[in-house]
């Protein structure tokens, strides 16, 4: 496993090539965490292993090698629906820079990687299997953003073209089962999935990351 740590245009990321890659997975972390939490490190070395992806985590806009020195503990109103377009052209830029490896064709995101990868793989139509892990529209986690179940359910109108599968948990005190429901109903693909476990946000089983697994290689092939 090759992992190089890289920046473009003020974006960290960090690369996991299993050897002989020929395409890209992007992964996107969860809020307050960043691509070197040691989850995400995890994640990343286990998906690159497992789907002979190279996969790419980049920090999300104010988080990890980002994160301003005075940032506020919480989260500003309406931060995520402004940071959205943003987080766009950051993945777009990332994937321009890592074009010799290959195009994006996979997309997993977990928690705050669903709010900004729905719309990510809207605007990226070489992408055809996403995973969005604990997420959905937000109603709790000190999320106040009015705009963002209108981006969210635009941008999943969107992915007619992809295979996508949500993965989500019954007690999740941020993206609860309605929200889930909500975004999963506006998604057109004909072979979605949704898949529910018992438990909180931030507890997730070693099956739902292996679903997760199985299904991008299964679709990527």
């Amino acid at each position: 496993m090759r992992e190089d740590r890289t920046e473009t245009d003020g974006i960290p990321a960090t690369v996991y090539d299993p050897g002989r890659a020929t395409a890209l997975l992007l992964l996107a972390h969860g809020g307050s965490h960043g691509k070197d939490s040691e989850r995400f490190v995890h994640l990343s070395r286990r998906y690159a292993e497992a789907t002979g992806l190279a996969v790419v985590c980049i920090d999300a806009v104010d988080h990890g090698e980002r994160k301003p020195p005075d940032a506020n503990v919480n989260v500003p109103r309406g931060w995520h629906s402004n940071a959205v377009d943003r987080m766009i052209q950051d993945w777009r830029t990332t994937v321009d820079a890592f074009s010799a490896i290959g195009p994006p064709i996979a997309y997993v995101g977990f928690s705050m990687g669903v709010i900004f990868g729905v719309p990510t793989v809207a605007a990226l139509p070489s992408i055809r299997a996403a995973v969005f892990a604990v997420g959905g529209i937000p109603a709790g986690g000190g999320i106040d953003d009015q705009r963002l179940a209108t981006v969210l359910f635009d941008a999943a109108s969107k992915l007619d073209k992809t295979q996508v599968l949500m993965l989500n948990k019954t007690r999740d005190e941020i993206f609860p089962t309605e929200g889930t429901h909500a975004l999963f109903d506006r998604i057109p693909a004909s072979k979605k999935r949704l898949m529910f476990w018992e438990g909180s946000h931030d507890d997730w089983p070693p099956e739902m990351i292996s679903q997760a697994v199985n299904f991008i290689s299964d679709h990527t092939r």
